[in-house]
């Protein structure tokens, strides 16, 4: 119980981010229901993508990285096309993390923009420590951390809900069956839950026992879907409610900086302490995935060095993103806009084909039997790129 309570955690952690701010921001194009619609059904996309890969990890006897699992089932292109695609999508989100975190510090420090390169250099330097330590420590620290994040978020949203009037809610946006709403908001919804590069470490953290990981799964998706429902359902309705030029904004084509939703709810509920808790939500929210993507790139990058080099991982893993954040701060940042599309690569496509090549004749997880599930799965993983594709032209 306690390994899964601490994997379940992970999961969350590493989905719950601070791009969670911005997606009622997203989601306004559509309105609430839309929203939660979307939210339960990528739900069932993140979950069922995630017993696809537990599959392929019992079908291979152990935990195994997806570019492992795919030199195992398949050969040498899968496996590059697995190492590659979870490379360079962990490599990017923990330069984004690094970048973010530094920048968070900074404000609540209230430092001046010159101490940003001394900051990251802290914050890195605790990062590559903490991914030294066991597994288990590392949990610990996660609990604490993400149950922290869980309480600032509780806080920030009971005081956004009394300020809202329940009789005048967005239920559904004016132009929510607009296609080009729904293209532009999926693969935002589909990454907000990317926690699919850490499903090997996962995996071998709970012994690759099925029964537990499947809960882990099932607990470590719902916990991130609730967060955002709610968080999307609270903003939503207090900005339709009391300051309806920010919701014409957020309906609208103009991108609407983070800043200004910050300024807008402290504005609404007359308090400074909005403006703190969300930096809080922001930090917290920003470390717990770096543990997350951290572990898995680390895990990763140490079955690749020498032995008696693997106890440098996490040097490996941090300080080279801790440059880019720092010198180049918008290199290879720029490549998270094709973040949607390699999530669909890492979380789905590739393990949805290696999961044909072995044909099973009995799914060892009863949840893929019957109903066409893992095809429906497949269909969305593609049409997730296809709208990522789309977005770009």
């Amino acid at each position: 119980m306690n390994k899964q309570t601490g994997a379940t955690l992970l999961v969350a952690g590493t989905c719950i981010g601070s791009g969670m701010l911005s997606l009622p921001m997203v989601l306004a194009k559509i309105g609430i229901i839309p929203s939660v619609f979307l939210m339960i059904i990528m739900w069932v996309i993140i979950y069922y993508s995630a017993i696809i890969n537990l599959e392929l990890s019992l079908h291979a006897g152990r935990a195994m990285s997806l570019g492992d699992l795919g030199r195992k089932f398949s050969g040498r292109i899968a496996e590059l096309v697995g190492v590659g695609s979870f490379r360079a999508l962990s490599f990017c989100l923990v330069i984004a993390y690094i970048y973010g975190g530094s920048s968070v510090i900074r404000s609540i420090l209230d430092l001046p923009k010159e101490s940003f390169s001394t900051i990251a250099g802290i914050y890195s330097f605790l990062v590559i420590i903490l991914l030294m330590l066991p597994l288990k420590n590392i949990d610990l620290v996660n609990r604490g951390l993400f149950m922290g994040l869980l309480g600032v978020i509780a806080l920030l949203v009971i005081g956004l809900f009394t300020k809202v009037n329940w009789d005048n809610l967005p239920h559904f946006a004016p132009n929510f069956t607009n296609i080009s709403s729904w293209i532009l908001i999926a693969p935002i919804v589909f990454t907000s839950f990317g926690f699919h590069g850490s499903i090997p470490t996962i995996i071998k953290y709970c012994d690759n026992n099925p029964k537990i990981l499947k809960k882990v799964f099932f607990w470590g998706c719902s916990i991130p879907s609730i967060v955002y429902i709610v968080w999307t359902i609270g903003v939503l309705s207090i900005c339709y409610s009391n300051n309806h030029s920010i919701y014409e904004l957020m309906l609208g084509n103009k991108n609407v900086e983070v800043g200004e939703l910050v300024v807008a709810l402290s504005s609404i509920v007359q308090s400074e302490l909005v403006r703190h808790l969300i930096s809080w939500i922001s930090l917290l929210a920003i470390i717990t995935s770096l543990i997350g993507v951290g572990i898995s790139l680390c895990e990763n990058i140490q079955n690749s060095l020498p032995t008696k080099y693997s106890k440098f991982s996490s040097i490996v893993t941090i300080f080279p993103a801790y440059l880019m954040a720092s010198f180049i701060p918008n290199a290879f940042i720029s490549l998270l806009a094709f973040a949607g599309m390699i999530l669909s690569i890492i979380a789905i496509i590739l393990p949805v084909y290696l999961l044909y090549k072995i044909n099973p004749k009995q799914y060892l997880c009863a949840e893929l039997e019957g109903f066409p599930i893992v095809n429906l799965i497949a269909i969305a993983g593609v049409l997730i790129i296809i709208s990522e594709l789309l977005n770009l032209i």
